[in-house]
């Protein structure tokens, strides 16, 4: 019984570890694709190898390539936190799992929106500079912002003075997304673990 007791922290432990290394692996992964690296180098040909089987099948799944660039990393990123937060913290705490679950759903969803408003961050500072809009960077960050700030100009009266306030109103929407959905769900899991989880 002392050993099932030590083995699934240690476990945990170890999973936490390939987790941390497999989330490098793949953030490095796609910052390298950004600047088109030889893909004969060793190390380019290691991160592809690493990445490229889930990467591949979760492409089959879900179309991932918006506007030019490949969202997989992201969607691959945010998984791993989840596995993180739900998998090994259960397996650590021997218990605590549907806790784990939602503060693990919380964390996900907090990375995928923080990445979503940086890049309407960036797209909204970058119209002020007249971008050519044949840049591979460009057209992705309209393609994925441009539905969502037409749908609201239709909705509301949002230009001032020429200025557009649509993506100021995308931000405003997911910081108080984030407050309400992702740290309600990681708030609810912390008290499922104060009242002694399930």
């Amino acid at each position: 019984m002392l050993v099932e007791n030590n083995l699934f922290p240690v476990l945990g432990q170890l999973l936490h570890i390939l987790l941390t290394v497999y989330l490098w692996i793949v953030v490095i992964g796609a910052l390298l694709s950004w600047v088109n690296p030889d893909p004969y180098n060793p190390v380019v040909m290691f991160l592809r190898k690493a990445t490229e089987p889930v990467f591949s099948r979760l492409r089959r799944s879900i179309p991932m390539v918006i506007g030019g660039i490949d969202l997989t990393p992201i969607v691959v990123i945010a998984f791993i936190i989840f596995l993180d937060f739900a998998g090994v913290k259960s397996l650590v705490e021997q218990g605590n799992i549907v806790a784990n679950i939602l503060i693990g759903l919380g964390q996900s969803i907090v990375i995928l929106l923080n990445f979503y408003m940086w890049v309407v961050i960036i797209a909204a500072v970058i119209t002020f500079v007249n971008p050519n809009p044949y840049n591979p960077i460009v057209r992705f960050l309209f393609t994925v912002t441009n539905p969502v700030f037409s749908w609201f100009r239709r909705q509301l009266p949002l230009r001032f003075g020429g200025f557009d306030f649509s993506p100021v109103v995308v931000i405003m929407i997911i910081v108080l997304t984030n407050m309400v959905v992702s740290k309600g769900l990681i708030e609810t899991g912390m008290r499922l673990k104060l009242h002694g989880g399930f």
